[in-house]
């Protein structure tokens, strides 16, 4: 069954991209954030042959280079070792065929308004990760390379976003733990189904903590209520052990027996059961005198 982060992927996937210069971007996103990306070699790996697939079309519509996807255990890979392709790619993201490779962002690269998100796609595709809405929400983009890092933050502060960033002892991580935030990413790339999932997800936890908030406060004046009413019938009752019904006056003996009568009756249910019907801060004080007889009278008790 596939994990939430790899439905996204897959709907991402789908996102048609019709401009040359978002097709560059994407597949820009995918090399920065593929496992090697050098002069001598260039290989793109994901569990998902979805990815690899639409890595080897944009290789071959942007650079004109074509690679056949291979299975490599669980995992799919992209590998390019010949030079003319490794020219014809580096050439196109604008570097040079060195023996070393700075990786910085080449800013070029995204100069229209439209590129960065393709952009940002290719390289969620090739290194992010993203939780189940069930769980807590978190979305994270690795990379190995601290400036690039740092330079993609920047071009994600630059477009609105904000993510917070981390550093591992093998990598540092782009990430967000705030849920509106990855909405807002999500979208951005174009996988609406997945950030519509992670709202609903959201609406239902709210929900759903709303109702348990309302259960524990309902069960906690249950409790209360419960825990008075106990009290109360247990003095009283003691009170007529020792006494009788005589040791109450006569205008509480209707409060006594509805008291017993109702062990469970909060003190508004218990108040409208008097004919006529007193209010509860009356009835308040006609228990707080009868709890004062019984203990004067269970005190006195020889």
């Amino acid at each position: 069954m596939l994990s939430f982060s790899a439905k996204t992927k897959h709907e991402l996937c789908r996102v048609q991209v019709t401009r040359p210069c978002c097709r560059t971007a994407e597949l820009y996103g995918m090399l920065l954030f593929a496992p090697v990306f050098s002069h001598r070699e260039i290989k793109l790996v994901s569990e998902q042959n979805a990815i690899i697939r639409r890595a080897a079309v944009l290789l071959h519509t942007v650079c004109g280079v074509y690679a056949e996807p291979t299975a490599s255990g669980r995992r799919w890979m992209l590998r390019l070792t010949e030079e003319d392709d490794l020219r014809a790619v580096l050439g196109r993201m604008g570097y040079d065929f060195k023996s070393h490779i700075t990786y910085h962002l080449n800013r070029n690269i995204l100069d229209h308004d439209c590129c960065p998100a393709a952009f940002l796609r290719g390289v969620f595709l090739m290194s992010g990760s993203l939780s189940s809405p069930e769980k807590k929400c978190h979305l994270e983009i690795k990379t190995g390379h601290a400036i690039l890092c740092r330079e993609v933050m920047s071009l994600m502060l630059d477009i609105g976003l904000a993510p917070k960033v981390t550093e591992r002892p093998t990598a540092w991580l782009l990430y967000w733990k705030d849920s509106g935030r990855v909405e807002d990413f999500l979208t951005m790339l174009g996988a609406t189904r997945a950030a519509m999932a992670l709202m609903e997800a959201k609406v239902e936890k709210q929900l759903r903590n709303e109702v348990n908030r309302q259960v524990n406060c309902e069960t906690a004046n249950l409790l209360k209520v419960t825990g008075a009413s106990t009290r109360q019938i247990a003095a009283i009752e003691k009170a007529l052990a020792v006494a009788g019904l005589e040791v109450f006056p006569e205008n509480l003996r209707e409060t006594v027996d509805l008291r017993v009568a109702h062990p469970s009756a909060s003190l508004a249910e218990l108040a409208a059961m008097f004919d006529p019907p007193i209010s509860k801060p009356g009835l308040n004080h006609r228990l707080s005198r009868i709890m004062e007889i019984a203990e004067r009278v269970t005190q006195t008790e020889p």
